[in-house]
C-alpha cells in the first residue's frame, strides 16, 4: 500500500461538506477516499438502496425454512445477487 504523506486543504461550506460526506456515505468510501477518487477522475457507484438488501435478506429468511437443497440453492442465489450489488467477486 502506497504510503500517503502530503495533504491537500480544501475549504467549503457546511453544507458542501454534509452534501460531499453523504455523496462518499452512500459510495460506501471514506470522504478521504471518496475525494481523492473523484480528483482522480474516477466516478465511483453508489450502493443500492437498503430495500434491496432487505429483500436479499428475506430471500435468506426463506431459504432457512426450505429444505437442505432447496435453501442451498436459494442462498447460493442470494450470495451470487448480493455480490454482483455490491462489487464483490
Amino acid at each position: 500500500m502506497r504510503k500517503r504523506s502530503v495533504g491537500i486543504n480544501v475549504r467549503v461550506t457546511v453544507t458542501e461538506k454534509k452534501k460531499v460526506t453523504m455523496l462518499a456515505r452512500k459510495c460506501g468510501l471514506s470522504l478521504s477516499e471518496y475525494l481523492r477518487k473523484r480528483a482522480l477522475g474516477y466516478e465511483p457507484g453508489g450502493h443500492p438502496p437498503t430495500e434491496v438488501f432487505d429483500v436479499l435478506d428475506k430471500l435468506d429468511e426463506i431459504a432457512e425454512s426450505c429444505s437442505m437443497r432447496d435453501g442451498a440453492a436459494i442462498s447460493a442465489h442470494t450470495d451470487r445477487l448480493r455480490d454482483l450489488l455490491i462489487g464483490g467477486n
